[in-house]
């Protein structure tokens, strides 16, 4: 798969086969489609989702990856999650220690939304 882009309502999605990289804001204007984005890239093994970048995380955002994870959970995948500042704190302030499908990965420097 070609490496693809997208600019959403305040943020931006890049994305291949087995990756995404978002930055900005993911909030009720962006993670309708972030979110159609990601379920297209679950498959067999893992989807890795870099949100290192992004600067804001609300409501939406949250269920958004939760969503993604039970995609993920139903087909035997795993969401590796990277998280930024903004994401982890959101989820703290949720209560939020984990999501099914999904690993976080809160502050590390892999990069696997750098693949190209």
């Amino acid at each position: 798969m070609e490496r693809q882009s997208e600019v959403l309502a305040g943020c931006e999605a890049v994305w291949s086969a087995g990756w995404i990289a978002v930055s900005g804001a993911i909030d009720a204007a962006s993670a309708p489609v972030l979110g159609q984005r990601m379920r297209a890239l679950v498959g067999p093994g893992q989807l890795d989702v870099d949100c290192r970048s992004v600067t804001f995380l609300d409501v939406a955002g949250l269920r958004m990856l939760a969503e993604v994870g039970a995609t993920a959970h139903a087909v035997g995948a795993t969401v590796c999650l990277q998280c930024s500042p903004a994401v982890t704190e959101m989820l703290t302030l949720c209560g939020v220690r984990e999501l099914p499908g999904v690993a976080l990965k809160h502050g590390s420097h892999d990069s696997p939304g750098s693949r190209q």
